[in-house]
């Protein structure tokens, strides 16, 4: 895997998905080597888009998705506010 850029303790490869205001990216978690996905959430898009409800509605889903814990269902580890966005694996 190539790794082009880091954000906070992940080093970012190749993008796996994307949306309107968001991609994710194959990355690895520096401190572990474990290869996670990280979305990457770009604020400057979502506020110029007029999209703040996009992102009140990811929010909410975080905040319940870190009080899952199913085989079937992907984990959320850590969010993380950065100057170039918000991302979580």
């Amino acid at each position: 895997m190539v790794l082009l850029e880091t954000i906070g303790k992940y080093r970012l490869g190749r993008t796996i998905g994307k949306d309107p205001f968001a991609k994710v990216r194959l990355a690895v978690d520096t401190e572990t080597s474990d290869t996670v996905a990280v979305k990457v959430i770009d604020r400057s898009t979502v506020l110029r888009n007029n999209l703040m409800y996009q992102f009140l509605k990811v929010k909410r889903e975080i905040s319940a998705m870190m009080l899952l814990n199913h085989p079937n269902i992907v984990k959320i580890h850590d969010v993380n506010k950065w100057d170039s966005g918000t991302a979580f694996r």
